[in-house]
């Protein structure tokens, strides 16, 4: 990997955006931003934009407003109904600066910002340069959480510490971020503002980091808080469903829900229950190939049991018990490895298991799918495994 020096510290190249339907402007941007020495992706459409967003991560987006067949903020709507780029920044270059209408939309849509042609180089390149630097933080966290593998013992030690002594940090940085952005400092000039929301936003996902942390801590501690009732499965693969439909329209997915008529109920925590099968279905949707295909089922035998199915990278024989691991992910040949920690399918399965159950994979192969199942106990027969 290309590597960059900054001060003492050697970072990793992160990806940049660039979206213009001129190739002239897609080069201007280029040789603006070249001397942060950053990996620049070119896409001349909106829907090339789309594409390179399902298949890795961005510091940044700069985005023309003016193109043909989907403009700048058709396809800024786009970026931000997928949860997985829902929070990228989103630098709108346009050379209307006269279009009021069009810079409240483009605020409206949630831009960090709106840079006008024609631009100030060391400007535009500053601006950037904060989303970079914030990118590149977060991949820190993310690669520190890894180097934890090597010993149990250090992971349990690194899980309590991180949490711990994260949290506290982090909400004082988020809540100065927010007196900030509410004037109790003074007023913040525009240009500012939105970076400063944008920090709040990137605050709020370390938190979801640290929290990630912080449930796999109290997992092997034992003290992870449960409110066991009487709770029916299908509605959980059905809540699942409903919060996975913007990203599946996006992704252009085939959604299946396979439910019985009778109610399957089960001695569960709904919260830790929505987790596992988000999760499950998240993974299925992120880990895709081609056109995403996903069925989730719920049937009832001798245990109650959910299964998410797709038609995604498949899992490797030796991998199938490997990726309930904590720090685990799965990489694909060619393919750009998924954002993430590695403590979904590991905090799942503990989960389920705390609840009396199991979380497994029952069939896969790679380049073909998976099929991942949740198994829990029955608390009331049902008509489905009564008439079998």
């Amino acid at each position: 990997m290309v590597e960059r020096i900054l001060g003492d510290e050697r970072r990793p190249r992160v990806s940049l955006l660039l979206v213009d339907d001129e190739p002239a402007n897609l080069a201007a941007l280029e040789v603006v931003l070249a001397p942060l020495d950053q990996r620049m992706v070119l896409a001349r459409s909106g829907r090339e934009a789309l594409r390179h967003l399902l298949r890795e991560d961005f510091a940044a987006i700069l985005l023309d407003v003016r193109m043909p067949d989907m403009d700048g903020f058709e396809t800024a709507e786009l970026v931000r109904a997928r949860p997985a780029s829902h929070s990228t920044p989103i630098l709108f270059v346009t050379a209307f600066p006269e279009a009021e209408q069009d810079l409240l939309r483009a605020y409206r849509i949630g831009a960090a910002d709106v840079i006008f042609k024609p631009f100030v180089p060391e400007f535009l390149r500053t601006k950037v340069g904060v989303f970079v630097d914030l990118h590149q933080q977060q991949r820190s966290i993310r690669e520190l959480l890894v180097q934890a593998q090597d010993s149990s013992r250090a992971k349990s030690e690194f899980l309590n510490m991180a949490a711990h002594e994260l949290r506290t940090p982090l909400a004082v940085i988020v809540g100065y971020l927010s007196m900030l952005h509410d004037g109790t400092f003074g007023e913040v000039t525009p240009d500012w503002l939105r970076v400063v929301q944008i920090l709040i936003q990137k605050g709020a996902e370390l938190n979801g980091i640290v929290d990630g942390l912080l449930t796999a801590a109290r997992i092997e501690a034992g003290t992870v808080p449960r409110r066991i009732v009487d709770y029916d499965l299908r509605e959980a693969a059905k809540l699942s469903i409903r919060k996975a439909t913007p990203q599946a329209e996006l992704l252009g997915a085939d959604m299946h829900l396979d439910v019985p008529d009778q109610p399957v109920f089960v001695q569960s925590d709904p919260t830790h229950l929505a987790r596992i099968v988000d999760n499950l279905v998240n993974n299925a949707l992120a880990y895709s190939q081609g056109r995403p295909w996903v069925r989730v089922t719920v049937r009832a035998n001798d245990h109650a049991v959910l299964t998410v199915e797709d038609h995604g990278i498949g899992i490797p024989p030796e991998m199938r018990e490997r990726i309930f691991d904590r720090f685990v992910r799965l990489e694909a040949p060619g393919q750009p490895l998924q954002p993430g920690t590695g403590l979904g399918l590991y905090i799942s399965r503990e989960l389920a298991r705390g609840q009396g159950g199991d979380l497994e994979v029952v069939e896969s192969e790679p380049g073909r799918g998976s099929t991942l199942a949740l198994r829990l106990t029955l608390t009331r027969p049902s008509l489905e495994a009564s008439a079998t």
